[in-house]
């Protein structure tokens, strides 16, 4: 588990529009984490856990920004994943050491691959 910030899910690239599935509208503090099933962050004080299946999962990247906020200069971690026929892109700030967060993309970029 890692604690960080949820920026939010960007709807088939576009950042203004917000994506309401459970687990997905409100963004916050929570922790990261993964297991066999997909990827979980479990904000504070919100009962329902943002989840992503490892095989709705399709990318791992790193960027500035996310979802029309700016991170300062700091990787945010982007994973783009499919779900009821639109591509999203949800956005996480968990570090503020590139190097560690470009090892944490190349892993999930491998658990993805493997499905």
């Amino acid at each position: 588990m890692k604690k960080g910030n949820y920026f939010g899910t960007e709807i088939d690239g576009k950042w203004w529009k917000r994506y309401r599935a459970p687990g997905f509208f409100a963004r916050g503090n929570g922790e990261f984490s993964m297991d066999k099933a997909g990827i979980h962050f479990a904000r504070l004080l919100i009962k329902e856990p943002l989840r992503i299946a490892w095989s709705e999962a399709r990318t791992a990247a790193l960027g500035k920004g996310h979802a029309g906020r700016w991170a300062m200069g700091r990787p945010v971690l982007k994973i783009g994943f499919e779900r009821d026929g639109a591509s999203l892109v949800a956005g996480f700030y968990l570090s503020s050491d590139w190097a560690e967060m470009e090892q944490l993309a190349a892993d999930l970029t491998t658990r993805i691959a493997r499905g």
